[in-house]
Order: C-alpha cells, then sequence, then structure tokens
C-alpha cells in the first residue's frame, strides 16, 4: 500500500470556479477532497465579530499522483472563465463573478427581502450565503429577530435562483 499524500490543487473565494473545477475533476475521474475554509484576517477593522467579517473561500485537495492530471482540469476551467470574461466585453472585470452581467441592486429595499431562502444555527453560514448572493447580484438581508436560529431571506423574484445557488454552496 502506497502512501498517497493530499495536495492543494486550488484555493479560492470563486464559487462559480469551485463548481466548475469540481465538474471537471468528476469527469476526469479524479478523486479530490473539498472543504470551506474561512481568512479571518478579513474583519480584523471591523466592529462586528470577526467570524461574521472573515473571508470565506474554498480548498480543493487531490491525490498527490493525481496533481498532474488535477492540475490540467484546472487549466481547463481557467481558459473557459477567460474566455467568457473575453465575451462579455470587459476583460478588466472582476473574475470573482458567477454571473458578471447581473450587477446588485442599489436601490433596492430590504423590506423587500421576505423570502426565507436559509435558515440555521450558523451565522456565518448565512453571512457566507449572502455574500455568495451578492456576487450573484441578489441583494439579501439576514433578519435581526430573536432566537437562535439565523435567517437569510430575499426578494420573491429571486427565490428560486437564490435557493439554487444556496443549495450548491451547502450540499456542495
Amino acid at each position: 500500500m502506497t502512501n498517497d499524500s493530499l495536495a492543494l490543487l486550488w484555493r479560492g473565494s470563486n464559487p462559480a470556479k469551485f463548481t466548475a473545477l469540481q465538474a471537471a475533476l468528476r469527469d476526469e475521474a479524479i478523486p479530490f477532497w473539498q472543504t470551506q475554509v474561512y481568512d479571518p484576517a478579513g474583519g480584523f477593522l471591523s466592529s462586528r465579530p470577526y467570524y461574521l467579517e472573515a473571508t470565506p473561500g474554498f480548498e480543493i485537495r487531490v491525490h498527490a499522483s493525481d496533481l498532474e492530471r488535477a492540475t490540467g482540469a484546472l487549466d481547463w476551467v481557467e481558459s473557459k472563465e477567460s474566455d467568457s470574461v473575453i465575451s462579455s466585453g470587459s476583460p478588466m472585470q472582476e473574475h470573482d463573478r458567477l454571473d458578471a452581467k447581473r450587477p446588485l441592486p442599489y436601490d433596492w429595499d430590504a423590506r423587500e427581502a421576505t423570502s426565507e431562502v436559509w435558515s440555521g444555527e450558523d451565522e456565518s453560514m448565512a453571512e457566507y450565503l449572502a455574500s455568495a448572493l451578492r456576487e450573484n447580484g441578489i441583494p439579501s438581508r439576514i433578519p435581526d429577530e430573536p432566537g437562535h436560529r439565523a435567517r437569510l431571506c430575499v426578494r420573491p423574484a429571486d427565490l428560486v435562483r437564490a435557493r439554487d445557488i444556496a443549495r450548491e454552496i451547502t450540499e456542495g
């Protein structure tokens, strides 16, 4: 039996790239291990608790023996990502967006966010999901309600898309 250690293939905060890389690795039948990681330095100067301001991200590891093939899959995913940025006509656009064509509306009323997308005990997960939705042009709010459960709400028109994004993140 050989000792095949795990090697870091990719680490980043782009949920689209994370999902695309998982799919590419599955297509190539390359086993991988994924995890969500948080950078606690993200909230250093914030008045909110550090764990709510931490920078969320993802990490994918593969067997060291599969690293070369997995790197090929990563290169393919990155080439598709750069193709989509070029085709959108704005090469200066941030690469860390799932749907760069849908900007976050700046004039929305938080009271419109009445449809629950997610609820749970982990407030940091609610903040993380809110960040992922924001990256996809979906405004959300976390109601400040008494009790132990955190809730994430969006506008009714965004509910289906928001649930799909939340499900991708929470179910991996």
